[in-house]
């Protein structure tokens, strides 16, 4: 059975909307893909995942997963507790109990990948009720805009009593390189199930963890109310979970095609080669994300940076 008719059937018997995938253009089917799009569908793929989620986990820093195989189960969609002993309680808020504190929205950016010119983009929706799909994708531009793929991410996601976000689901699909990748969160149940490669795994879930692309939101809405979180936990597409302390740097006036903006800095360093991640949110247009910067040993690897946004 494919990741996808599983998920597909583990939403509906749930009653959780699964988010969407991204799909290939018609007319793209059964084409070889040049060298030089699988290369640059590489530098892409590898870049993007530690960039657009300042959180890429490091290897080795956990324990190997478990084994486990993903079963039918669904995420319950009612209301419900999790009550292991010694774990943080669990109750998933109704649709007026809870409110995202930044609004539907989609962003533009533009980028740099190994001097490779993309054009990213997220967006934010609301789904039926109490669900939220937070979406990111990446496209060639300029010379190479020729290349009709994309790198596209969606994660699905809902709010518990204490107004925190809860991932529901990871999506992943990989035009340039084909390393898709699925995560099911069943948070009533404390779990997470990980399909990669066609490996599936099931690792321990608690309130507090998020994929690489929920915790740019995460820190948007905390930050939106007023502070950060002491550690976010993140898991990866392989399965490894990493704690990251994020900090308050400074505020900093940045120019950008949206005119002068006043932003708040966070920073968050990874041990693994010497990574360091800047973020930059505009507390002035709903905590929107206006540039990120990868610094790996001391140098600038890459940077992105706002020249769209609207509210939806």
């Amino acid at each position: 059975m494919s990741a996808r008719s599983s998920g597909a059937r583990c939403a509906k018997r749930a009653g959780v909307p699964e988010a969407s995938s991204a799909v290939s253009p018609a007319a793209l089917q059964g084409r070889p893909r040049p060298r030089r799009a699988r290369r640059l569908g590489t530098l892409v793929a590898l870049w993007l995942a530690a960039l657009l989620a300042p959180a890429l986990v490091a290897a080795g820093q956990v324990a190997a997963p478990d084994e486990g195989t993903a079963s039918d189960q669904g995420t319950a969609s009612d209301q419900g507790t999790a009550s292991d002993e010694g774990a943080d309680t669990l109750q998933l808020a109704g649709p007026d109990e809870a409110e995202l504190a930044v609004p539907m929205h989609e962003a533009i950016y533009h980028a740099s990948v190994s001097g490779i010119p993309v054009r990213a983009g997220m967006r934010l929706q609301r789904q039926e009720g109490r669900y939220y799909l937070f979406e990111s994708w990446v496209e060639p531009r300029g010379l190479l805009s020729f290349i009709s793929r994309e790198l596209s991410e969606q994660s699905l996601l809902t709010l518990d009593t204490r107004n925190r976000i809860i991932p529901i689901s990871y999506r992943k699909r990989d035009e340039f390189g084909g390393r898709d990748s699925d995560i099911r969160f069943e948070p009533l149940e404390g779990e997470m199930r990980i399909r990669f490669r066609g490996d599936e795994t099931t690792r321990e879930w608690s309130p507090g963890t998020y994929d690489l692309l929920s915790l740019r939101l995460a820190l948007a809405h905390d930050m939106a109310r007023g502070s950060l979180a002491d550690v976010y936990g993140v898991v990866d597409d392989r399965s490894r979970v990493e704690q990251v302390d994020v900090q308050v740097a400074g505020r900093e006036t940045l120019s950008t095609e949206l005119g002068e903006l006043e932003t708040v800095r966070l920073e968050y360093r990874s041990e693994r080669r010497d990574r360091l991640f800047r973020l930059w949110l505009a507390p002035g247009m709903d905590m929107a994300l206006v540039q990120l910067e990868q610094y790996e040993e001391g140098r600038l690897r890459g940077r992105l940076k706002i020249v769209e946004y609207r509210r939806l």
